[in-house]
């Protein structure tokens, strides 16, 4: 005797229509944000500028451009034409990469303005919403 499946839908039609979904509205990467990191482990202390959104970087010879490859990983040219290669490993650390050396770890050094100008960009975000 044959079932009739009346308006049942099969998992796997849920399941397909849940990935397509999940691919079309996924969230997008988002470079990380602008600040200065250190290389603590060296003495002296060497620190860069660096801007993922806006694509400039300084490592001590003045702003030069920075190429995006991906979001975690980017590309600049020393004075001389030499690539560096910098990546992303987490939101407060870098490793870079100079020609001809070992890679070097870069840790964000922690601004001490950067919480209040996020508390107050937070407060006048609250402040519209009563407007």
């Amino acid at each position: 005797m044959k079932k009739n499946r009346g308006g049942r839908i099969s998992i796997s039609l849920i399941i397909l229509y849940c990935y397509a979904n999940s691919i079309s509205c996924g969230l997008k990467p988002v470079p990380p944000p602008e600040g200065k990191f250190c290389d603590t482990w060296h003495k002296p202390v060497d620190c860069v500028e660096l801007d993922f959104r806006k694509g400039i970087c300084d490592l001590g010879f003045g702003k030069i451009p920075l190429k995006m490859n991906s979001v975690v990983s980017y590309q600049t040219q020393a004075l001389d034409g030499k690539k560096i290669l910098v990546e992303v490993l987490h939101e407060h650390r870098v490793k870079i990469t100079y020609p001809d050396s070992q890679p070097r770890m870069f840790l964000k050094t922690r601004d001490k303005d950067e919480r209040k100008r996020r508390w107050e960009k937070a407060k006048e975000e609250w402040n519209g919403f009563f407007e």
